[in-house]
């Protein structure tokens, strides 16, 4: 889904949101205040399915919310004969968001604690006042197929021929895939997120001015492998008690426990799953430290990973509440983050079109757009640059005019994805196991833009070392590592969203040092880096014509479940499997062919020379040693008939340099010389050149993969 071709769509749907927005004064009686029975259901806008009790989330109208911020609460008719246990904002209007929360309807909105009766007994009695405009249930996201985690016991021996000396990057399959059947039987080399060149050879591992917010349980910010690479809230004193940067919030040093309201992240809590931890150590665990293992954009080991900003919207191995998500949201877009890191969604099967979606879960829905939005996020970045610079610290670099929001489309097998991440304004990610194809639990098809690894299940195997090893929360009493593996698309999505820092990383690495502009800008926009992300991608749909997916037992009889045919699949599992290589190929501008690794193969060469490519005079191709190297070439690179003759025997990544001749099957060439006479060095034809055609050099990425598409992977 991009962000252009359904423009129209936003614009329908934010009209509507205008509508309903409008109606509030509709709804109310003469007097502005009591009941008018025949609209009291439409203000109940979503179902008391898997919500909490005791809480609802109100939406005032603009008299009442105006009655509020002048006098509290006594003046509202709808709370009276209620037990209220706390009625205050969803969110925390200041100076700077104020106008934009406004935007969105987002400053009228409550939440409500009671006792005394049931939730949907609540929401009918305040209803059926004209002050309120709208009632939600305050969701829970759905629990179903949570990955359950399988924590290390043994040690590891450091393997020199990776690119860090993190002790478990050898176990990380879903960043170097070796084809080790220890994994699993049918794990195939190269069936990877494509990192392992992006670091070693563009020695590219982040940059720690981009943010990445991890909106899910907390994360143990003392982690070892993971304090290094924590978001720092440089505006505010740490335990004093003051909300030092006016943001709303007190002490919010690496971020803020949002369903505790306390600026305590807990992971420490009773029936912590760790589920927040294990995400933020796959986007960014640090890397080359010689501790634990690796994340994707956690740095060489230079202090150069992205940072983690710790939204704990999930306590105790509890869900993510709707009131939390929509919280950290607002937050992550106030303090700067540059990517909305999401693993979670809703009940299976709720909705099943983005309308159903933003009418039931409005206040999500308009958090996600405020966070979204571009002109916030430029005032934004406006007046973070000012507080730096009061505080005599560097400024922000404008990498990209938007930030990003990236969701996991679920684990319930089925044939769409879950919500949000169905949203067309929010990349959505399936799972893949180290065989390259679906896990059998992803979901797929409408709503899903892109695949990574997730870790899947074999059949005749319980071996653990298929899922996604990362970071985790110990327990010593329990024997509990700060390591371990968990599996589903929640740990696919972190892939992308490390992968989509890298390509920050990089846009920011080549404007800086190298003068290189995006559509005559020294920043991208986000529709032209979605488009990067989403075409930087490895097949999948041309293997899955044939064959089943073994889906695993059924826990009530033990037996195995029905297989999946493979083709259930194909063309629905998002443009393909992520590859971080080819998203910095995309970047820089150069063309990526992709090739099967230990094959020799025969390429086209029209997609890079256009459809003449097999009748054009080759001149040379040229191939660095660096490259020859990651790649395994024995045998030069040449030209055959007009295609590109390659032998890859390693899984790898380079560059090559293909030269043509344009018009002819020569080129006349030149002299150098003082052939005006008077000292002067000039160029002039050479006199046994003849007539011929000129050079045309093309740089050409070359990616060998364990399978490549039937079309050499182009995209």
């Amino acid at each position: 889904m991009s962000f252009i071709s359904r423009t129209g769509i936003f614009i329908t749907l934010l009209a509507m949101a205008i509508l309903a927005g409008c109606a509030e004064d509709r709804l109310a009686g003469p007097d502005g205040q009591g009941p008018e029975a025949g609209n009291v259901m439409q203000k109940i806008i979503n179902t008391p399915a898997k919500a909490v009790e005791g809480q609802l989330l109100v939406c005032l109208s603009a008299d009442a919310a105006a009655k509020v911020d002048n006098g509290g609460t006594a003046e509202l008719s709808c709370l009276e004969g209620m037990d209220i246990k706390s009625f205050h904002p969803v969110f925390r209007v200041t100076e700077s968001n104020r106008k934009h929360l406004a935007k969105y309807g987002l400053d009228k909105w409550y939440h409500l604690e009671f006792d005394g009766m049931g939730i949907e007994t609540a929401a009918s009695a305040l209803a059926e006042f004209g002050e309120v405009a709208k009632v939600q249930f305050n969701t829970l996201s759905s629990t179903e197929n949570e990955p359950k985690a399988d924590p290390i016991t043994e040690e590891a021996d450091e393997n020199s021929s990776l690119p860090f000396n993190d002790k478990y990057l050898k176990d990380q399959w879903h960043y170097i895939n070796t084809g080790d059947k220890k994994i699993a039987s049918a794990a195939v080399e190269g069936e990877d997120i494509g990192v392992k060149d992006v670091w070693q050879r563009l020695k590219l591992g982040g940059d720690p001015e981009i943010i990445v917010a991890i909106l899910d349980g907390p994360i143990k910010y003392t982690h070892e492998d993971l304090a290094e690479n924590m978001w720092s809230n440089v505006f505010e004193t740490p335990d004093n008690g003051i909300d030092d940067d006016k943001n709303g919030y007190i002490d919010d040093i690496y971020g803020y426990n949002f369903e505790s309201d306390t600026c305590g992240l807990s992971w420490n809590k009773e029936g912590e799953s760790g589920h927040g931890t294990h995400v933020a150590g796959i986007v960014a665990a640090v890397n080359g430290n010689g501790k634990g293992c690796c994340g994707v954009a956690g740095g060489t080991g230079n202090n150069d990973g992205v940072k983690l900003m710790s939204c704990q919207t999930m306590e105790g191995g509890r869900s993510i509440t709707l009131y939390a998500a929509a919280k950290a949201f607002v937050y992550a877009a106030d303090n700067g983050a540059h990517i909305a890191q999401c693993s979670f969604g809703y009940e299976k099967g709720l909705y099943k079109s983005d309308y159903e979606y933003f009418y039931n879960f409005g206040i999500e829905y308009f958090a996600i757009q405020y966070f979204l939005d571009k002109k916030r996020f430029a005032e934004n970045e406006d007046r973070l640059n000012n507080k730096l610079r009061e505080k005599g610290l560097p400024e922000r670099t404008k990498i990209i005019d938007g930030p990003l929001v990236i969701f996991a489309a679920g684990n319930e097998g089925l044939d769409y994805s879950s919500y949000p991440g169905a949203l067309m304004d929010c990349i959505c990610v399936t799972g893949t196991g180290p065989d390259g194809y679906p896990a059998y639990y992803t979901n797929y098809g409408p709503g899903c833009n892109i695949a990574a690894p997730g870790g899947d299940l074999f059949l005749n195997t319980s071996n653990s070392k298929a899922q996604v090893l990362s970071t985790y929360i110990s327990d010593v009493s329990k024997g509990v590592s700060d390591y371990a593996y968990m599996g589903g698309t929640s740990m696919a999505c972190p892939h992308v969203s490390g992968v989509a820092a890298l390509g920050l990383a990089y846009i920011k690495r080549l404007v800086k040092e190298e003068g290189k502009l995006f559509n005559g800008e020294t920043f991208v926009t986000r529709e032209d880096f979605t488009a990067m992300l989403l075409s930087s991608v490895n097949d999948i749909d041309s293997r899955l014509g044939s064959g089943y997916k073994y889906m695993g037992y059924d826990a009530m009889t033990g037996g195995d479940l029905p297989p999946r045919p493979y083709s259930s699949y194909q063309y629905n599992m998002g443009t393909g499997s992520i590859d971080a290589w080819k998203l910095m190929m995309n970047i820089e501008g150069t063309p990526v062919l992709s090739v099967k690794m230990g094959l020799i193969g025969s390429y086209d060469l029209k997609q890079f020379f256009g459809e003449g490519a097999e009748h054009l005079t080759y001149h040379k191709v040229e191939m660095d040693r660096e490259s020859k190297s990651a790649l395994g070439i024995l045998t030069d690179p040449y030209i055959e008939n007009g295609k590109l003759v390659i032998d890859p025997c390693k899984v790898g990544s380079g560059k090559l340099k293909i030269t043509a001749i344009a018009g002819g099957s020569n080129v006349a060439g030149t002299a150098t010389g003082d052939w005006t006479g008077n000292g002067a060095i000039v160029t002039i034809p050479n006199s046994s050149g003849g007539m011929g055609g000129m050079y045309i050099t093309k740089e050409i990425s070359v990616v060998a993969r364990g399978s490549a598409s039937k079309n050499g992977g182009w995209l």
